[in-house]
């Protein structure tokens, strides 16, 4: 008896230090540093860098796939991305696609990845299980924000350079519909029952609000100088827009589609996600190698933290 009790006991302490590296591991938000050619891993439970992972090829997308514990970073001077493990906190391949691969995202279900080439003029699906290429797709000019619908079945491009976005069907791998938006849009989000995408319009300073159905135009919202990225808060109640030229955040009621507040952040703010906690927003400062800390609820910054030379982190950057 006495023996089957400790080996009980031994099987379930290997069972827990299995577990433990993936359990201590969440939550970490990826900063990609542009200039310094790595990737920032701040621990969200305390606010500190806990590693720098070297990246070569200019990293700036980020795309985090919650299922198989992935992340996957563009280099556009690598013509491609670099796939991390989140537990090792390690690189562990690297993928060409083609010209220069900006934006990046990953279906929720973990099973494709999304590849923008901003100057071929395309989006680049890939299968996750093994990294095979299933189709390449031609876009409108520039893509850059890219995003998936909840049900995995539709995928949304940002074209910058046309002023357009683009609806593909993923079952089909066709585009089934273009709309105008505003003037160079960049960064796009879609809220979490997948019926309105808002696009930041970098060279009109506002954000474009439409149905996700059918891309009908809703609304337009005027914010900042030259709008890059988007994150919801407080269960999508709330949406923070980063405007570089100004280097604040623009706060938009969802609501009533309203600018309802505006907060100073570092020099060039660029990409920008919220913490498992659907409280705290992380602001990505391109010019000043930080990232601001904001809390949704007051609607200030508690904390800044150093990352890098060149911090953008365009994309969804925080694991969970």
């Amino acid at each position: 008896m006495p023996f089957k009790r400790i080996s009980q006991t031994f099987s379930l302490l290997l069972l827990l230090t299995a577990n433990s590296t993936h359990l201590l591991a969440q939550p970490y938000a990826f900063i990609t540093n542009q200039l310094d050619n790595n990737v920032a891993v701040i621990d969200l439970k305390t606010n500190q860098v806990i590693k720098s992972i070297p990246v070569k090829g200019k990293p700036v997308g980020v795309a985090v796939n919650h299922q198989l514990g992935k992340v996957y970073i563009s280099t556009p001077e690598g013509n491609g991305f670099v796939v991390l493990d989140i537990n090792s906190l390690q690189q562990t391949q690297q993928v060409k696609v083609g010209g220069a691969s900006v934006g990046i995202t990953v279906s929720p279900d973990g099973k494709r990845l999304f590849v923008a080439d901003w100057y071929e003029n395309s989006v680049a699906i890939f299968n996750t299980d093994d990294m095979q290429l299933e189709k390449k797709m031609t876009v409108g000019k520039s893509p850059s924000g890219l995003v998936v619908s909840p049900d995995n079945r539709w995928l949304y491009v940002a074209n910058r350079m046309d002023d357009t976005l683009s609806q593909i069907d993923l079952a089909k791998l066709t585009i089934r519909n273009t709309t105008k938006v505003g003037a160079h849009p960049f960064g796009i989000s879609l809220d979490k029952k997948g019926e309105r995408i808002y696009s930041a319009n970098v060279e009109s300073n506002d954000v474009s609000v439409l149905s996700a159905q059918n891309l009908k135009r809703i609304a337009r919202v005027k914010v900042g100088g030259r709008p890059y990225a988007l994150a919801f808060a407080l269960d999508e109640t709330l949406l923070f827009v980063t405007n570089q030229d100004d280097n604040n955040v623009s706060v938009i009621d969802t609501q009533t589609l309203k600018e309802i507040k505006i907060i100073e952040v570092g020099d060039k703010p660029e990409g920008i996600s919220t913490h498992t906690d659907d409280r705290h927003i992380y602001v990505a400062n391109w010019f000043d190698g930080t990232v601001s800390v904001i809390d949704a609820k007051t609607l200030s910054v508690v904390d800044t933290i150093e990352t890098g030379e060149g911090s953008r982190a365009f994309g969804d950057f925080i694991s969970r």
